[in-house]
């Protein structure tokens, strides 16, 4: 019985090792989606807010305006463009409203996807070709996702104190 037992466990254990070696077939390898897929495209604007930094830290109300139908804010489109293997190239502003930044220039982000840290990405506004001119920083609030909204925010400071800020809710043009 115990020879048995001995044959048996032999036995189970050339079947585990043939069945460990099977080599699985697990597709072909795949890029992961980066925040430039997510945010390419021309996004329209559907709000505008304007939030003065100081009278919200001195708790002073209002302390927040709601652009979006003055100054023909309405017509804001911004422009997101990328080559054929999704890396940034220009970016450009559309419509009739002030401009709060440059209105064309190339772009990037600081990290193609998403943080593991829980920090904001941030869509870097150059002025050159090479990117070494940076403009400006809109910092990523809102990554379209299951809802298609695009949201970011444009920080104004007086040295390293922000004193307003622009909040730009965005929606696909097409």
């Amino acid at each position: 019985m115990r020879k048995i037992n001995y044959n048996l466990l032999l036995l189970l254990f050339f079947i585990a090792l043939i069945q460990g070696c099977e080599l699985t077939d697990d597709g072909s390898y795949t890029a992961p989606v980066t925040l430039y897929e997510k945010i390419k495209g021309v996004w329209t604007l559907t709000s505008l807010r304007q939030i003065d930094e100081i009278a919200k830290v001195n708790a002073v109300k209002p302390d927040e305006m709601v652009l979006t139908t003055q100054f023909q804010f309405n017509t804001f489109a911004i422009s997101l463009n990328v080559d054929a293997a999704m890396m940034p190239t220009t970016y450009e502003v559309q419509g009739n409203a002030p401009d709060l930044f440059a209105r064309n220039g190339y772009w990037e982000l600081d990290k193609p996807f998403t943080r593991a840290d829980g920090n904001a990405s941030k869509i870097l506004l150059y002025s050159d070709q090479a990117r070494t001119l940076l403009t400006d920083e809109l910092i990523i609030t809102a990554i379209p996702a299951k809802t298609k909204v695009l949201e970011f925010k444009l920080v104004r400071y007086d040295g390293t104190t922000p004193y307003v800020s622009y909040v730009f809710k965005c929606k696909p043009a097409n």
